[in-house]
């Protein structure tokens, strides 16, 4: 019995691990001269074209998790856009798309062992997943 226990236990700590966990991507293809790398951090958002700006990459990244806040994950594909941008030298995006996509839906169905008959009753849950994706130009805009 202490087996089993550990071994529910260990399958109940994985799950809650991996639930926790929010998934992101992100991509970006090279339009203009790269730079170096920059951090993160220090690269800017914008909504409108700022009046000197070089062209970099365009950047694309999305962010998901069943059980993340939309504001989590609006984060987290935010701070993975930025990431792309620094990696090819931008200190600056201009957000282009920003909203949510469908991920899929995945569900259980367990249905009980009958005993010989033809009929059986069974207990279903289905959960639709979205996430948040957002797509930009990565920029270069020169510090006055």
């Amino acid at each position: 019995m202490k087996t089993f226990a550990k071994v529910v236990a260990v399958l109940l700590v994985t799950t809650v691990v991996l639930c926790g966990c929010t998934l992101t991507r992100g991509s970006h293809l090279v339009i203009g001269s790269t730079r170096a790398p920059t951090n993160p951090a220090d690269v800017r958002i914008y909504t409108e074209l700022p009046a000197k700006y070089e062209k970099i990459a365009m950047v694309s990244a999305d962010s998901r998790n069943d059980f993340a806040s939309q504001q989590n994950l609006s984060d987290h594909a935010i701070e993975r856009l930025k990431e792309e941008a620094a990696k090819v030298g931008a200190n600056g995006i201009l957000l282009n798309g920003f909203g949510n996509y469908q991920v899929g839906s995945h569900g259980v169905v367990i249905i009980p062992n009958s005993n010989g008959g033809y009929s059986t009753t069974g207990i279903a849950a289905m959960n639709a997943s979205t996430g948040k994706e957002a797509t930009g130009l990565a920029i270069y805009v020169p510090q006055n």
